[in-house]
């Protein structure tokens, strides 16, 4: 990103002039994208759609008008707010690197209705605070149900205060969203609502038949072999193009047991891991990975040879027996582009119709390509040609064309329609991603490979490209999810079944959840750095068996009561917090800097020491929120102690290995803490207990006399729910503070 740098506002420019100054800045800023990865060679200024290249998703057409509607039925955004629109996407994509933009874009829709409705132009300086509530009015009428119009609204939040602070409105003023997340609905709503979210008993018994049934339709094999792979872990539909096909990996457990891992690029920011397959899946991953791999072999092969020969046209059966710059006629270029000819039409006009008409409609060619193209058609003799009579007789056309064709130059216009915009590489660039190469991707299959047999053969791609079998569209349409396709559950005879690839991630997330895993746990699983609450569907009796089960010692009917107490610290009582039996006694308890302590004072000092984190008479309050800051500073803290602990050990300092297990459960707990009381899942006045390691003063002191075995003090991590060190390590690396 040196290369990049920010828009500064100029402190003597007027709002419109700073204006111009930022359009003027993103407009420079945009081709820089390409050394970067982040947009593709060939991205101009003034087109009306930037996705295919390389910004997914991103077209201007209006609010209101599909991206994917006919050409003479679009709207788009009108000037000068296009502009404005282009240079936020240039800001967030080029400049900031994020990835998915179109949210940003749609927001910015929405504002220009709002702007133009309340001050009759699109003067983007014009913007106000109440623009942007009528914004937010379009977005709550347009996204009626769901979250997705607060969430907007706070991206709006991020607009407004972006051209504040450089200085792009005439009146600066300050914004906040007036939307707020939507409550969870009733139980019987958030019942439904889970649902729809969890794949139906019946699609998951005809996916096991058909995983049964030896099929042998490519197509088949691959759909079953990516739902057998996404149900082995919970894992997303796009990180398939990312596992390699020697992905499985094995590594021993704390019992001596082999278990079966791959390896994995989860998306959203988590980035490689190694992610452990779920217990009985071993054998029907082992099976569907062989199965792929012979029918995704050759694809492999072909496309080393691609990326290692990129100067090169393939050769195939049929082709023309010349060099790459030897001139090639109409009929050997048909022929090497496998061209299916008209035996009414000349090679000339098959070549014109089936290959330059289709490429001059391309709207973002390399400018490699495009070169080549503009060269082909200048040379192109676009008369009807002279005619040549023979007997008297009219024979054929005579054609003055100047161009001259040659394998090379079709070498290069054959990867501009059939290669992916990414090749050599199966995903767009991220940074500090390692990508896989489609020459190492387990699902890398030849394009027109994979006909869906209920489809028309003739408008099959040529296997001239490579494409990733399992990739969102096809596994959508596959499983149910479109409407003109033929799923393989209609295929097989399984009528009316469908399912979404994304319910496997929430069922296996849920079934997790009555396994007793913590959400930190899940999470890392999952590859998931937030948001993971939403893919619990446990039913409301499940959890609350759950709650009174972990928490036994929690007293629920006074949860407000409480929680008022502590806002205002008023003493608070050990009747607060649990119910009492017959011997005891009522006291005030006592209140740390991250909770409560239920321990009796007047009986015995602190067993601990005041260590709070290895203590379970330790219980901290959702809704106290000068307690989770504390927390969050303690956190803080001993991810510090953690990181020079780590140091320490790299250096072989003697002790520090043990310095790094004592931090690290600290920081792990401390941080498993946090996220469940910011789970949303959980009411305000409900208290979180800790778990306690096992020692006390009185028990290190008789240890350290050798009168009982260290050994025996502390409970295996099992019995908590604590991961391996390694898998902690692992963890905690990936925490923020």
């Amino acid at each position: 990103m040196s290369n990049i740098v920010d828009f500064k506002p100029q402190s003597y420019f007027k709002a419109t002039a700073q204006l111009d100054a930022f359009i003027v800045w993103a407009k420079g800023t945009l081709p820089k994208g390409i050394s970067n990865n982040r947009v593709h060679a060939g991205i101009r200024w003034d087109m009306n759609s930037w996705h295919k290249s390389g910004i997914a998703s991103c077209a201007f057409t209006a609010h209101g008008s599909p991206r994917n509607a006919k050409a003479k039925d679009k709207i788009y955004i009108q000037p000068p707010f296009l502009d404005f629109a282009k240079a936020l996407i240039v800001y967030f994509r080029v400049f900031k690197g994020q990835s998915s933009v179109k949210d940003w874009l749609s927001v910015a829709k929405v504002l220009e209705v709002a702007l133009i409705e309340l001050t009759g132009k699109s003067d983007v300086t014009k913007v106000s605070a109440a623009i942007c509530n009528r914004a937010c009015e379009y977005l709550t009428k347009k996204y009626p149900s769901g979250d997705v119009a607060y969430r907007f609204s706070k991206k709006l939040e991020s607009i407004a205060r972006l051209m504040i602070d450089k200085s792009l409105v005439d009146t600066p003023f300050r914004w906040t969203s007036p939307l707020q997340m939507k409550h969870l609905g009733t139980l019987k709503e958030q019942r439904d609502n889970s649902d729809t979210k969890m794949p139906s008993r019946e699609s998951i018994l005809a996916l096991g038949e058909l995983y049964n049934n030896n099929l042998t339709s490519p197509l088949d094999i691959v759909t079953v072999s990516a739902c057998v792979i996404l149900l082995s872990q919970p894992s997303r539909i796009g990180e398939l193009a990312d596992v390699e096909h020697d992905c499985v990996v094995f590594k021993e457990d704390i019992d001596g047991n082999q278990r079966m891992f791959l390896r994995w690029y989860a998306e959203k920011g988590y980035g490689a891991t190694i992610k452990p397959v779920v217990t009985g899946m071993e054998s029907p991953v082992r099976h569907v990975i062989k199965q792929l791999a012979s029918i995704t072999n050759e694809a492999r092969k072909y496309a080393a040879w691609l990326e290692d020969h990129p100067n090169e046209f393939p050769r195939h059966d049929g082709m023309p027996l010349k060099n790459q710059d030897e001139p090639l006629s109409y009929r050997e270029a048909c022929v090497a582009l496998k061209l299916r000819r008209n035996k009414r039409k000349s090679y000339r006009k098959t070549f014109d119709a089936l290959w330059l008409e289709p490429l001059s409609k391309y709207k973002s060619m390399s400018p490699e390509a495009q070169a080549i193209l503009d060269e082909i058609k200048a040379g192109w003799d676009t008369s009807n040609g002279k005619r040549v009579y023979i007997n008297g007789k009219l024979d054929h056309y005579d054609f003055n064309d100047k161009a001259v064709i040659t394998l090379r130059k079709l070498n290069v216009l054959m990867r501009e329609k059939y290669l992916p915009k990414d090749f050599p590489y199966t995903s767009p660039a991220v940074d500090g991603k390692q990508r896989v190469t489609y020459r190492d991707a387990l699902f890398t299959v030849r394009t027109g490979s994979l006909p869906n047999e209920s489809k028309n053969a003739f408008a099959l791609q040529r296997d001239f490209g490579v494409e990733i079998a399992a990739n969102q569209d096809r596994m959508t349409g596959q499983l149910g999810g479109a409407q003109n396709t033929q799923s393989i559950f209609d295929r097989h005879g399984y009528q009316g079944i469908k399912v979404k690839t994304h319910a496997f991630r929430h069922e296996l997330n849920t079934e997790m959840h009555r396994a007793g895993l913590s959400q930190l746990l899940i999470d890392a699983f999952s590859g998931r750095t937030a948001m993971g609450s939403i893919y619990n569907h446990e039913t409301i009796e499940e959890r609350t068996q759950r709650v009174t089960q972990y928490h036994p010692k929690t007293k629920y009917s006074t949860a407000t009561q409480r929680l008022e107490k502590l806002k205002t610290n008023k003493p608070l009582h050990l009747s607060d917090v649990r119910d009492l039996y017959r011997d005891d006694q009522d006291r005030i308890i006592h209140q740390t800097h991250i909770g409560i302590c239920i321990h009796n004072f007047a009986s015995e000092p602190c067993p601990k020491m005041g260590a709070c984190l290895s203590c379970a008479l330790l219980g901290c309050v959702k809704g106290d929120d000068v307690k989770i800051e504390n927390l969050k500073e303690e956190r803080k803290y001993l991810k510090c102690r953690y990181d020079k602990a780590l140091s320490a050990l790299s250096n072989d300092i003697f002790g520090a290995s043990e310095w790094v297990k004592k931090v690290s459960v600290d920081l792990y707990k401390c941080d498993a803490l946090i996220r469940i009381l910011e789970n949303p899942e959980f009411q305000k006045g409900d208290i979180v207990w800790n778990v306690d390691n096992g020692w006390t003063l009185t028990k290190n002191a008789a240890s350290m006399a050798g009168l009982i075995d260290a050994k025996s003090i502390e409970p295996e991590n099992d019995q908590w729910g604590l991961p391996s060190l390694d898998e902690l390590s692992a963890i905690l690396d990936k925490i923020e503070v």
